[in-house]
């Protein structure tokens, strides 16, 4: 303190009190004069920045440490929370969650169009070959042209183009053939059908191009699929711009392709995509396809059950709430990433039902975010996208009774915790029955380990506040 007063009285004595007194007014007031120009440039109407941005957060967070410290406003609650601005805080919270569910959506979730474009263009090239080489053994193998479906064609991919689902309707004879459904059986198995050979002695044994495939007068999924697999090894190998692989490990006929290869470059810089081949089989109304019993392994009467497709009342029931009705079968409009209807120059062959996309409406935005989350997590990864599509299907079945066809955009936060309850509640029972046939539990054939995985993961998560939840489920 004495050394401070002595050098005050030196600079006194130096210029003197009264010059030395302007200088700290002037001084003063220069730092008061830069402070008013940081609070004008502060609130001024212009982007923000990173730093912007840092620099506010720094300052509400130690204002709220004040606050919490301090305990100055009359409203303070025993957790410290202020009753006057509560209101305020749990709506910024909300907005909060729902700027990051947009974010994870765009930035994330949804998939640029020239992507999808140049990843059909390459299933469009493979099949191309694989259908004109399956029409060219049409006596041995009688089939239809290839059905897409699956989430591509449903505008419901997310993250990236890389599974492509694709039907091979098989050709039957009339009056030789029949379905037997799985309920008739001993094994009591809704939701799967046997095929049968019949009339065989007005049309004995080899007079189906099929008859190969029967095991005990039943048409044998396994035995389709490896007849549809030695075809496929004739043309694995046909183009130097794809490595195509074939992989029959699944419920289906995978083929593995490679495709954008770089030979020039030493490192592999390809991208990789999945076609997922299902024969599959109509009669009427009721299609089923080429697909194991989750049983089969464990009892051989399920070996020879096909799958029942409900693709046809899937894209029904999504057309419906969406609110977009195609005006030409077969023929959909495409939008790009941008919200611009797409040239038709620009659009391939094969179309896609992508969304014309209400922005007031999130149901279909809240379907994809969740098959987003699904497949990033390790945790939910233990039960498949299809579980995730149907029990969004349930919550539009009981809106839908309740004349509720509309989710407004508001709403996605709300909806998405909806979602994580319902689906919770799902799993606790150890039942999610198929919207099209309640008496199939999609979750029969998941180990009991990986549904309490599930479970204690979603029990953790659905109470938490808005900021939490965000940072635990949107990963990327």
């Amino acid at each position: 303190m004495g050394s401070q007063l002595g050098k005050l009285e030196r600079r006194q004595r130096q210029y003197g009190a009264k010059d030395y007194m302007l200088g700290v007014g002037a001084a003063v007031a220069l730092g008061y004069g830069a402070k008013m120009a940081y609070d004008y440039w502060a609130s001024s109407d212009r982007p923000p920045s990173n730093g912007d941005v840092t620099r506010k957060k720094r300052t509400m967070e130690s204002s709220r440490k004040r606050q919490l410290s301090d305990g100055y406003s009359s409203g303070i609650d025993s957790d410290g929370s202020s009753t006057s601005s509560r209101d305020d805080l749990k709506q910024n919270s909300t907005q909060t969650l729902h700027h990051r569910l947009h974010s994870y959506d765009w930035e994330y979730v949804e998939i640029p169009y020239k992507e999808i474009k140049q990843a059909s263009l390459v299933v469009d090239d493979v099949l191309g070959v694989l259908e004109n080489t399956i029409h060219n053994e049409k006596k041995n193998t009688p089939v239809r042209d290839f059905v897409h479906y699956g989430s591509v064609y449903e505008g419901l991919k997310v993250i990236s183009p890389d599974v492509f689902d694709v039907m091979i309707p098989i050709v039957l004879e009339t009056d030789m053939w029949e379905l037997i459904s799985g309920e008739e059986t001993v094994q009591n198995a809704p939701g799967y059908w046997l095929v049968q050979r019949v009339n065989i002695d007005f049309f004995p044994m080899g007079k189906s191009a099929w008859d190969d495939t029967l095991a005990n007068k039943f048409m044998d999924p396994w035995k389709v699929r490896r007849k549809f697999q030695n075809i496929l090894q004739k043309v694995v190998n046909w183009s130097r711009k794809y490595r195509v692989t074939i992989d029959t490990s699944g419920n289906a006929i995978y083929l593995n392709v490679d495709y954008d290869i770089d030979t020039k470059l030493q490192q592999n810089t390809s991208r990789h995509l999945r076609i997922e081949l299902c024969p599959v089989v109509q009669m009427g109304n009721v299609f089923v396809a080429a697909k194991k019993h989750p049983m089969s392994k464990l009892e051989a009467g399920f070996q020879l059950m096909w799958q029942q497709s409900f693709h046809v009342e899937e894209k029904k029931l999504l057309t419906d709430v969406s609110g977009v009705s195609p005006t030409i079968e077969n023929s959909y409009y495409h939008y790009d990433i941008s919200g611009n209807l797409a040239n038709e120059g620009e659009i391939p062959e094969q179309k896609f039902l992508l969304w014309d996309i209400n922005e007031s409406n999130c149901a279909i935005q809240c379907l994809k975010i969740m098959k987003a989350i699904q497949k990033s997590d390790r945790q939910l990864g233990a039960i498949s996208p299809y579980c995730i599509k149907t029990v969004f299907y349930h919550m539009l079945s009981h809106q839908l009774s309740d004349n509720i066809t509309h989710w407004d955009q508001s709403e996605l936060p709300s909806k998405l915790r909806e979602f994580l309850v319902t689906l919770n509640n799902f799993v606790r029972n150890r039942n999610l029955p198929n919207k099209f046939d309640g008496r199939v539990n999609l979750f029969d054939g998941v180990a009991a380990e990986d549904m309490g995985k599930v479970e204690h993961f979603l029990t953790s998560i659905v109470t938490l506040n808005d900021i939490q939840l965000g940072c635990k489920l949107l990963k990327r």
